[in-house]
Parts: C-alpha cells; sequence; structure tokens
C-alpha cells in the first residue's frame, strides 16, 4: 500500500511532470458519464485526473473523498476524470465497469482504458495516481497511493480560490476512521504482503494430472505466512484458483489487521463462501463489511459480483490463520490484500 506525497518537484513518469501540460485521453475505449474528453474541453478548470481500478483496495479508499470533493467543488470549476486501467482481464470488461461505477456512486466522467493505452502514454505506475492541474491545464500536483488527503483538498481549494478570489470554500474535510494513518500516533505495523494468486506459490502442487483440468488438492496443514494452501479440486488460470467443486477451501495464515479478496461468483451466479479464521467462524467484532450470519453463527460471504470483498477487519494486529470455503462451483479468487495501520486505543 503506497503513500507518498510528491510536491514540488519534476516526476520521471514518461511525458508527465510538474508544470507539463495534460496529456490527451486517446486510446480510451469508451466513456461513461460524459461524451469523450480532450485537454482543451477541460482548459479553464481544476482538472483531477485518477487513474483507478475498480477491484484496487487503495483506490477503493480514496473515493469516499473523491465523490465529497466533487460534490463540494464541482459547480465552482473543479471537475474530475477517472482512467479506469484493469488489473484482471474480467476488470476491464465495459459492462463490468459500467457496473462498478454505479454501485460505487462515481458520477464523474470515467474513460474506459481496457487496452492500457492511457497508461502507458501518462506513463503509470500504480493505483492510484492521481494528477492536479490548474485551469491552464499544467500538472501541480501528483499523488502516488492513497493518503494526504488534507493537502490535496487544500491544493485544489488554493487553485479554485487563484481563479475566482471571492469563492467562499468550506473546512477540509476530516479524515475517515479507515484513514488513522494520517493522524498523531499511528501505527503501521509491517503485514503480510498483497498476494496476486495468479502469480503466487501454491503450496503442495499436485505433481501428476492435466493442469488444464481441475487438480485435487491436499493442505498439509502446516502454514507459512503469505502462502497459499488449497484444499480438494481447484483450477488454476493465470489470474487467478477457480473452485472445481467438492468440500475444498483456500487457506492463508497472515499477520495484518484488515484482509480484502477480489472474488468472482461460481458459473451459475452468486456463490455463498464460508470463511473461518483460526478454525471458527469469525468473531462479529473481527468481521469485515461483507460477512454475514447464518442462524447457526456460521461467518459466510455472498459472492454476487466480480470485485474486492471486505473480510476481516481485526480489533487488533496479530496472525492468524484464514480458511476460505466456497461453497459453489467455478468461484475465482484473484488478489489477496492487507492493512495494518490503526491509531491505538481507538477500538
Amino acid at each position: 500500500m503506497r503513500r507518498l506525497l510528491v510536491l514540488g518537484l519534476t516526476l520521471a513518469l514518461c511525458g508527465v511532470s510538474i508544470g507539463g501540460p495534460m496529456v490527451s485521453f486517446d486510446g480510451a475505449t469508451q466513456w461513461l458519464n460524459s461524451s469523450a474528453l480532450t485537454p482543451a474541453d477541460l482548459r479553464g478548470k481544476v482538472v483531477l485526473v485518477d487513474f483507478w481500478e475498480y477491484t484496487c483496495l487503495n483506490c477503493l479508499r480514496t473515493l469516499p473523498y473523491l465523490r465529497e470533493w466533487y460534490k463540494r467543488y464541482h459547480d465552482d470549476g473543479f471537475v474530475i476524470v477517472g482512467v479506469h486501467t484493469p488489473e484482471f482481464d474480467f476488470s476491464g470488461q465495459p459492462s463490468e465497469v459500467e457496473s462498478a461505477t454505479k454501485r460505487l456512486d462515481v458520477t464523474w466522467p470515467v474513460a474506459i482504458d481496457d487496452g492500457r493505452s492511457i497508461w502507458d502514454h501518462y506513463g503509470i505506475k500504480e493505483w492510484p495516481t492521481e494528477l492536479l492541474y490548474d485551469q491552464s491545464g499544467h500538472l501541480v500536483h501528483v499523488q502516488l497511493g492513497e493518503g494526504n488527503y488534507p493537502y490535496t483538498e487544500s491544493k485544489i481549494q488554493g487553485l479554485l480560490k487563484a481563479g475566482n478570489p471571492s469563492l467562499s470554500l468550506p473546512p477540509l474535510m476530516a479524515l475517515l476512521p479507515q484513514d488513522n494513518y494520517d493522524k498523531p500516533g499511528a501505527v503501521c505495523y509491517p503485514q503480510t504482503g498483497e498476494v496476486l494468486v495468479g502469480r503466487a506459490k501454491i503450496a503442495d502442487t499436485p505433481t501428476f494430472g492435466d493442469t488444464s483440468s481441475d487438480l485435487q488438492y491436499h493442505d498439509s496443514g502446516s502454514h507459512r505466512d503469505g502462502v497459499i494452501y488449497l484444499n480438494g479440486y481447484w483450477h488454476a488460470t493465470q489470474e487467478a484458483m477457480e473452485f472445481g467443486g467438492g468440500s475444498g477451501y483456500f487457506a492463508m495464515t497472515y499477520h495484518a489487521i484488515e484482509v480484502t479478496a477480489v472474488m468472482r461468483p461460481g458459473k451459475s451466479g452468486s456463490s455463498r463462501l464460508a470463511v473461518t479464521q483460526d478454525g471458527k467462524p469469525l468473531p462479529q467484532d473481527d468481521a469485515g463489511s461483507d460477512v454475514h450470519y447464518d442462524a447457526s453463527g456460521m461467518s459466510y460471504i455472498d459472492v454476487d459480483a466480480s470485485r474486492s470483498y471486505h473480510i476481516v477487519e481485526n480489533k487488533t494486529f496479530g496472525t492468524h490463520d484464514l480458511h476460505l470455503s466456497p461453497q459453489a462451483y467455478g468461484v475465482g479468487i484473484y488478489d489477496v490484500d492487507f492493512e495494518s495501520c490503526e491509531v491505538p486505543g481507538t477500538h
């Protein structure tokens, strides 16, 4: 998870540098919430170009701020242009992006960059990257990764006031609880690194059988931190492990506070996935926002769309063993990500 403030210097992003002109959006295959835009169309506006991806945890955490800024300042000449560049094959499909923008209440213009043309043209290296341009179309601020929200908003306000000194603007938006890492006393503990499942090491991989088909895995029961362990039938793709049916599971030992995972539903649509931590249902105080409970107290997630799911929000930092048990054929697990920042004593 990147949180880096870049100001007052030239940034080596190919054709993008502080003071340089806005680059075109040529290469967009479709626009949402707007007709196609060019730098000339945006002249006279304060423009935040936001490179994002709807399954990206860091991008999702920036959206509440973007929504509020757009609401506060749009009528005063502030525009957000989202550039959606996919990380996975499915997340580049225009129908998936359109569905995600509606679900996430993204109402500003979004250029669909499924071929990574705009990403490459700007020289972007990570999600999210935000580029703030003044009314003449020159770059004045770059934010790599999430964070530094008060500073970015103050830059937006400064540009708007420079264009119209009579504007009356609100106090800066207060930090949300999820962003306690920006507050005095915050601690960010070492955590398990993000796991892109299609590139990750799978423990105890079968050495026989047709790898283009489902293979039967056997979990050894002894788990190393950050390594994927499978049980039952699974099918490996370039980006994910897909469940092959039966009573198998996906397991990881991790050290962190928060856990999210990018998943896709099974072949028949919405699919239930049982969740246990340390061999038990998730305590409700440690459950992420996508976790539900049945009448017996079992914790589960309904994988109803191709998106990021908030699974665990532990009260304290620690090491745990997480099991995800799909209940339907074809559920795909693409990415598991972790977060470990808190202000001690706030839980």
